[in-house]
């Protein structure tokens, strides 16, 4: 097992558990995976952020924004 899968492994784990706890919001926990992996180094910070430019996830955090 590499160094890197090791990380993303040990970050979905906890992502898994935050989840499951439901102790912190979930778009919470969703940001601070983006911002582990871009941390670690396993992603750089433009792969990181490039998501973001995407439409359907406007749509997606503007329905969390309506639902809560």
């Amino acid at each position: 097992m590499t160094a890197e899968l090791a990380i993303v492994v040990t970050i979905l784990a906890g992502a898994v558990v935050l989840f499951v706890t439901d102790r912190v919001r979930l778009d919470a926990v969703a940001l601070l995976v983006v911002l582990a992996l871009a941390m670690t180094g396993v992603v750089t910070p433009a792969e990181a952020l490039a998501g973001f430019a995407d439409p359907l996830v406007a749509l997606i955090a503007g329905l969390l924004l309506l639902v809560r």
